[in-house]
């Protein structure tokens, strides 16, 4: 069963699985060969439980990955929806409706690639990296969170060849302080593989974001980030997404755009940083 909407049809799916990797973070998968097979690093799905009415609306997860039919979601409890989406089990039924928005635009392979992750960041970046050092891209992850314990372990990602790089503001594991600590380090020592060129991507919270694009930009390094937002509809019809972005030729120098149609991927440059909170 389905209902179509301007964006497609919501699909009722049923989980094959719903695991815990961390003490909040939780790993979703469910058969849909159609949202498998149309879904890009970097888009996003709108999930929601069948005949619920608090809350009532469906929430944006970006996809993690593909495997076949397969598809799977990153997700950290946060709240009551989160919450009872961890409550899942196989079998369960759930409504996706996807893929939406603008993935990342990957590079050919003679690009070194640079993703920066921050916190449940690494569930949009993830699917990039793995597709970027599967072929040949000289790929590098930097990866941060408040502790190990939101750390999730990526060996499959570092045996493709990727380099990972941790930080931890707590310093229970690798560098003490923030990712974007070693962002600057990197982006000071020059680091660039020998490629002709690299191309940066970036996840995380605003703070973090605002950060990481001052960086790139300084550094003159092209980069693209992911943003997140409030959703009602996923498809631009709610307009309750937008986030500031710059263009000459508005008043002001700004115009508002949707981060769920025209986003949520944006070059750092675009974004007016000073609006993003």
């Amino acid at each position: 069963m389905s209902v179509t909407v301007a964006a497609g049809p919501v699909r009722s799916v049923r989980v094959l699985s719903n695991v815990q990797l961390l003490p909040r973070t939780w790993l979703l998968s469910f058969e849909e060969p159609r949202l498998a097979s149309r879904a890009a690093p970097g888009q996003f799905l709108m999930l929601h439980l069948p005949g619920l009415r608090d809350p009532l609306l469906p929430r944006p997860f970006a996809v993690w990955d593909t495997d076949g039919a397969r598809v799977e979601v990153l997700y950290q409890v946060v709240g009551k929806g989160t919450a009872l989406l961890a409550s899942l089990k196989a079998g369960d039924e759930l409504h996706a409706l996807g893929p939406l928005g603008n993935g990342f635009r990957l590079p050919g392979p003679e690009v070194s690639c640079l993703f920066v992750a921050g916190g449940i960041g690494i569930a949009s970046l993830f699917w990039a990296a793995k597709r970027c050092a599967k072929a040949g891209n000289r790929t590098s992850l930097l990866y941060g969170a408040k502790t190990r314990e939101e750390i999730l372990r990526l060996e499959g990602l570092e045996r493709m060849g990727a380099r990972i790089r941790l930080a931890t503001e707590d310093g229970s594991l690798g560098h003490r302080g923030l990712v974007t600590d070693l962002l600057n380090e990197r982006l000071a020592g020059g680091e660039s593989g020998g490629r002709r060129a690299e191309l940066a991507f970036v996840c995380g919270p605003p703070g973090m974001l605002r950060r990481a694009a001052s960086l790139l930009v300084q550094a003159r390094v092209d980069g693209q980030v992911s943003l997140e937002a409030r959703m009602a509809c996923g498809y631009g019809v709610c307009q309750g997404c937008v986030a500031r972005t710059l263009d000459s030729r508005a008043d002001g120098g700004w115009t508002y755009r949707k981060v769920c149609t025209e986003g949520p991927v944006f070059g750092v440059s675009e974004v007016d940083w000073s609006g993003i909170e």
